[in-house]
């Protein structure tokens, strides 16, 4: 008797199911990873943070180290830095690779608050007489990394977190930069004091302040 050898049976069922698993793999072979928020998009975030005095209480600037890798100390108020209102700055990537991207901040300084609530204004010219129409250029550092220290309430550096790969700035931020809506209600608030200098500094400075806007 002649050997018979069956063949699998194809059935209707499976004719549907097989390509339709196949189609399911190769869809799950081109989903996208989900994108980062861009290194552009975090220094806006952070800068509009900044510039509305979102980082001059011990609170907004322990939440304001999470745009840091690692966040240096907070600025106290030795000097801060008066811009124009945020409208007026440009924000673009300026160098880029996989995992790092300058981003620059082209801004309007008008000036500076000392600690004795002074402002001096910037200069409007340059060497030889040249007119200075606006500036500094800013720039930041960022890397793509899964590793961030925050800093605590109390302003302590926490422990090292892991976390979803981002876009996180690498320089500490020190330095203290108000636009001048945040620093006119610096001043006003830092005026609530019994120093009759303070109080003096703060009455002129407010002046300045204000026709400015």
């Amino acid at each position: 008797m002649r050997s018979i050898r069956l063949k699998p049976a194809m059935t209707g069922l499976s004719i549907v199911i097989l390509p339709l698993i196949a189609a399911l793999i190769a869809a799950g072979a081109q989903t996208p990873i989900p994108q980062q928020s861009s290194p552009v998009k975090v220094v806006k975030e952070f800068w509009k943070v900044e510039t509305t005095g979102g980082r001059m209480t011990p609170e907004g600037w322990s939440k304001g180290s999470a745009f840091f890798i690692r966040s240096g100390l907070p600025p106290g108020n030795e000097t801060i830095n008066v811009v124009r209102n945020g409208g007026a700055d440009k924000i673009e990537e300026t160098a880029r690779t996989a995992t790092w991207a300058e981003v620059s901040i082209s801004t309007d300084i008008l000036g500076q608050i000392d600690s004795s609530l002074q402002f001096r204004s910037s200069p409007k010219q340059g060497t030889a007489g040249v007119m200075l129409i606006k500036g500094p250029v800013l720039e930041f550092d960022l890397v793509l990394t899964d590793r961030q220290w925050k800093l605590k309430q109390d302003g302590a550096r926490g422990n090292e977190s892991i976390l979803p790969p981002q876009w996180l700035i690498t320089c500490g931020g020190e330095d203290a930069w108000l636009d001048l809506d945040a620093a006119i209600a610096y001043v006003q608030e830092r005026a609530k004091t019994t120093d009759p200098v303070l109080q003096r500094n703060a009455a002129k400075t407010l002046r300045q302040l204000r026709r400015l806007e």
